[in-house]
């Protein structure tokens, strides 16, 4: 089998969405070993090219495209190279395509209507589709163990889909939870919130970034 890994994350090789990929395909590994030929392309590193991508999708088998959600949108890059795959229609029949998608809201919900679409533009190119792999509050998954639950899945979900050439459901559903929070949880979180519990991560990666000073800016207003 080859099998073409498509990294949409602006962030490259340091990306959640990589290390979500790779797990998944350490479990297709795991179940074909010598059969599989992967490789991985990590989008913006090869965007201002995107034809050599497109001549990879051609001659593959599979291509497993793995993306985040920015505030309920996909990075333009990938959007890109979706309307660059119109040029592929009628050479892409046989071929299946696979998504993996995640965002650091914790609801799993905000990603159903781009996996909607993600179906629909399959269809449209004249590929086969082979699912989507959907998952909110994935903004840390770099900084996960090995062995914390939620990567074991993915690879475990990678390993059956080795065997079968199907996404798993029931592990699709176990990955996707939770699809809503629970009210008794937001109630928790909204009176929580004030205390600055949750501006923890984000005030440190402000630090990290040089700009926790000018945290409150509004540029567009001046």
């Amino acid at each position: 089998m080859r099998l073409l890994v498509i990294n949409g994350s602006p962030r490259g090789s340091r990306s959640n969405s990589l290390v979500i990929a790779n797990h998944f395909l350490s479990g297709i590994k795991a179940a074909l070993q010598n059969d599989l030929q992967p490789e991985v392309v990590n989008l913006i590193e090869e965007h201002s090219a995107l034809s050599d991508v497109t001549d990879r999708i051609a001659v593959t088998d599979k291509v497993l495209f793995a993306f985040p959600l920015y505030v309920d949108s996909m990075p333009g890059l990938v959007m890109g190279l979706f309307e660059t795959l119109y040029n592929l229609r009628g050479r892409l029949s046989g071929k299946e395509f696979l998504f993996s998608i995640q965002c650091g809201f914790p609801e799993t919900l905000n990603l159903r209507f781009v996996e909607r679409y993600l179906q629909k533009l399959t269809g449209r190119l004249g590929a086969d589709y082979g699912g989507c792999i959907s998952r909110g509050g994935m903004e840390g998954a770099r900084f996960l163990s090995e062995d914390s639950q939620i990567l074991q899945r993915y690879r475990e979900l990678g390993e059956i889909y080795g065997k079968t050439g199907k996404l798993d459901k029931d592990l699709l559903g176990k990955i996707a939870d939770p699809e809503r929070i629970p009210l008794a949880a937001k109630a928790i979180a909204l009176a929580l919130s004030p205390i600055g519990i949750f501006d923890k991560y984000w005030n440190k990666q402000l630090k990290s970034n040089g700009v926790f000073r000018r945290r409150n800016d509004r540029p567009y207003e001046e």
